[in-house]
């Protein structure tokens, strides 16, 4: 769990590295694959949750494109640090 930690937190280094730090999540998933958004979108008006969409999606996709992969290392290292606590106990 902590190397899978590791990787997120240097993931999201690299990504605020190597693009513009206040890049969205949305911005970069149109320079990797543009038509991705636009199948998602359709995905949700077809029938998925849009509940999900529009309070889950939405806002994610609307944050820095390096928060993502920063907060799920942060949330693997502490699962590892628990992990490790609960073994000494």
């Amino acid at each position: 769990m902590a190397a899978l930690g590791a990787m997120f937190l240097v993931a999201g280094f690299a990504l605020a590295s190597l693009f513009d730090p206040l890049m969205t999540l949305a911005q970069l998933v149109v320079k990797v694959d543009q038509p991705l958004l636009m199948r998602l979108d359709q995905t949700q008006r077809s029938g998925a949750a849009l509940w999900l969409w529009l309070h889950v999606a939405v806002p994610v996709l609307l944050r820095p494109d390096w928060l993502l992969p920063t907060m799920l290392g942060v949330v693997c290292i502490g699962f590892a640090a628990q992990l490790a606590w609960g073994k000494r106990s």
